[in-house]
């Protein structure tokens, strides 16, 4: 996953900050420069900062969560919906309800100010390998949700053959192996098309 391979690195990363505090803001980007971190832009509100995280396409983001007309969470949920990317949100409150508030909007990190730098650097390192983490599940996940849906079209297909061809089970499932590598095309995508064939007739 490309993304993953983005941010599985410690430093280097392309930074947002999204903080309408702007000596704030330019102390996080001091620390986020010290740690050698390029900040590609600091938004000071929603709509700053959806610009820059559509334009941008930034490898990490640090959220304040108290915007001037903006619930720094709620924008953090609306730009992981468009794109998953590692954020830290940066408050100078800590109630329990904010800090699971921003777990649910699939936040990785949290950080309370005045930030550190070295809160900062431990924050990222949590949170490049929550991420990183996260993302092979997901990815886990997708692989294998394909392979059982590549095995139903399988199995589908190969019952089409046997009654089609008379062919019992070991001869049709050669048959569809045989076919995927003449065409040069993949067993699920030889099994949708004798499926859709099959239906096409049928009708």
């Amino acid at each position: 996953m490309r993304q993953q391979n983005d941010v599985s690195r410690r430093n280097g990363l392309r930074a947002l900050i999204v903080e309408d505090d702007t000596l704030v803001g330019m102390g996080l980007r001091a620390q986020l420069e010290k740690l050698g971190h390029k900040v590609i832009g600091q938004a000071a509100d929603g709509e700053e900062a959806r610009r820059f995280f559509r334009e941008m396409r930034p490898e990490l983001v640090l959220m304040d969560i108290r915007l001037d007309q903006t619930d720094g969470i709620e924008l953090a949920g609306q730009l992981l919906a468009e794109r998953r990317v590692p954020m830290i949100i940066v408050s100078a409150y800590s109630d329990e309800e904010l800090i699971n508030r921003a777990a649910a909007a699939g936040v990785f990190g949290y950080l309370v100010k005045p930030v550190s730098a070295e809160a900062l650097a431990a924050q990222i390192g949590v949170v490049l390998t929550r991420f990183s983490d996260h993302a092979r599940l997901v990815e886990e996940k997708e692989e294998l949700i394909l392979t059982l849906e590549t095995r139903k079209l399988v199995e589908r297909a190969k019952g089409i053959l046997m009654r089609r061809l008379n062919l019992p089970e070991p001869d049709a499932h050669r048959r569809l192996q045989q076919e995927s590598q003449k065409r040069r095309i993949s067993i699920a995508e030889i099994a949708k098309r004798i499926i859709e064939s099959e239906e096409l007739f049928s009708s």
